[in-house]
């Protein structure tokens, strides 16, 4: 049974900049939402739907929406975030729903212009598939199934049978080798030509090595298009269907001709999380050390600013900290200092009292004067002399008789 038809508002079009959808950095879902975002915003009171909002009108749960949303706040490749966001209160101190909008194409960027009913009711890697159409169609730019492929990260047979799923919803209509060297041509639509069925297509089960090729022959440079199973490269290149048996058989794996097993560390992944931010308070504290801090990671970074917070909320004053790590930066040199994140974690924000155990004496030092600790002078004097070490329960240090 077909659905209803598309409401007149679903034709909206949005600017959906490449960066999103075409790049590769954010998934099919977060540039869906991206454009449903983007296309809210466009109000006068700006974008002030709810998660739960979003999440019903994109046919999502709630928390599949957060995932995009925080995927979209994080900082993209260029370090920008594609969405900010806005906490609101009203004039009674109650909380209201947050406003959003979107990072907009920038001056001479390229972009898709769609429609926010495709990326309402397509799935998630058909509306890619719609936009680089799209882009296409308007920039007047020949593509091949190899490319398509490569940008929705599936194989060629997946990507033939995605344009074919999309042009049986109605979005596109495909003018199979009506482009120069046997190419498809593609007309783009605003909305579906007929209503969109409630059934979605079947998966492609045909993986045996008779696929069905509906094109007929070929000439040897005509591209194949999308309508073959031949195998075509990106950039337009061309296969022909024999290869020319210069081939070999791939050597048989024995135990005895197995090479030994060798492995290699994970690539390790750049940092794509939300930027630190500290308090006035804990960059007041961390002024001597503030020469290290770009050589600390974020994760480091948060361990100090919450051991500081805890060292203050214990009720030792922020001078004490600021006066300690400022101590132990003079007395440290910069070359032995190999992880500052770790120096500063491990040494020198842990609060080390002296051999006297007064709260003044740091290290074997006053705190707030930086002299020499006479008690600690006195317990290391008896060390060399061979005295015992003080009982626990007194400050008095026993003499041998």
């Amino acid at each position: 049974m077909a659905e209803q038809p598309l409401p007149p508002w679903h034709r909206q079009k949005v600017k959906v900049p490449k960066r999103v959808w075409g790049s590769g950095a954010y998934s099919p879902g977060a540039a869906a939402y991206w454009t449903q975002i983007a296309a809210l915003a466009q109000r006068s009171e700006r974008c002030r739907a709810g998660v739960l909002t979003l999440a019903r009108y994109m046919g999502d749960a709630k928390r599949t929406a957060e995932r995009y949303l925080a995927e979209l706040s994080a900082p993209g490749p260029d370090g920008m975030p594609e969405l900010t966001t806005v906490r609101h209160t009203d004039a009674g101190g109650d909380g209201e729903t947050a406003e959003r909008w979107t990072r907009p194409a920038g001056r001479g960027e390229h972009f898709a212009y769609v429609p926010v009913g495709a990326a309402k009711t397509l799935r998630y890697p058909l509306f890619i598939l719609y936009c680089a159409l799209t882009y296409a169609t308007a920039t007047t730019t020949p593509v091949t199934a190899a490319e398509l492929a490569d940008l929705l990260g599936v194989t060629e047979r997946s990507a033939r049978r995605m344009t074919d799923e999309l042009e049986a919803l109605g979005w596109v209509t495909v003018h199979r080798r009506a482009g120069a060297h046997g190419r498809h041509t593609y007309e783009v639509h605003d909305h579906p030509l007929r209503p969109v069925t409630a059934n979605p297509a079947r998966p492609d089960t045909n993986g045996g090595s008779g696929a069905d090729t509906n094109g007929g022959s070929l000439a040897t440079k005509e591209d194949a298009g999308l309508t073959d199973e031949s195998i075509t490269e990106v950039g337009g290149a061309f296969r022909r269907r024999r290869d020319d048996r210069k081939w070999v058989p791939a050597p048989v794996d024995t135990p005895g001709n197995r090479p030994p097993a060798t492995f290699l560390p994970a690539p390790r992944t750049p940092y794509n999380g939300p930027q630190l931010t500290l308090s006035p308070r804990l960059w007041a504290v961390l002024g001597p050390v503030l020469d290290l801090l770009p050589d600390v990671s974020p994760y480091l970074a948060r361990r100090i600013g919450r051991e500081i917070g805890r060292q203050l909320e214990a009720g030792v004053p922020a001078e004490d900290i600021h006066d300690q790590l400022q101590r132990l930066r003079a007395w440290t040199p910069t070359e032995d200092i190999r992880d500052p994140g770790r120096w500063i974690l491990g040494a020198a924000l842990p609060v080390r009292p002296g051999r006297c155990g007064t709260t003044d004496c740091v290290l074997g030092f006053q705190r707030y004067t930086g002299a020499p600790c006479k008690a600690c002078a006195e317990l290391e004097a008896d060390r060399r002399r061979g005295a015992h070490p003080p009982h626990p329960h007194t400050n008095t240090t026993c003499r041998p008789a």
